[in-house]
């Protein structure tokens, strides 16, 4: 399936409900990590290991305005 990622399907884009519920659960999941990382190396390593970057979330630059 190359040329497929994560915003596409076999119909089309992926609606923007899903995609906000996506980063919906990528922010918990961040929030769920940092209260239990025991520093900052380690919640930064643990946000890497399980590809939860921030600057991957759809729509962030639109929440910062």
């Amino acid at each position: 399936m190359s040329g497929m990622n994560e915003d596409s399907h076999s119909t089309g884009p992926a609606p923007d409900a899903a995609r906000r519920t996506h980063d919906r659960e990528r922010r918990q999941a961040r929030l769920v990590l940092a209260g239990r990382a025991e520093s900052a190396d380690d919640l930064a390593m643990l946000i890497d290991a399980l590809g939860l970057d921030p600057r991957e979330d759809h729509g962030q630059a639109a929440q910062r305005d």
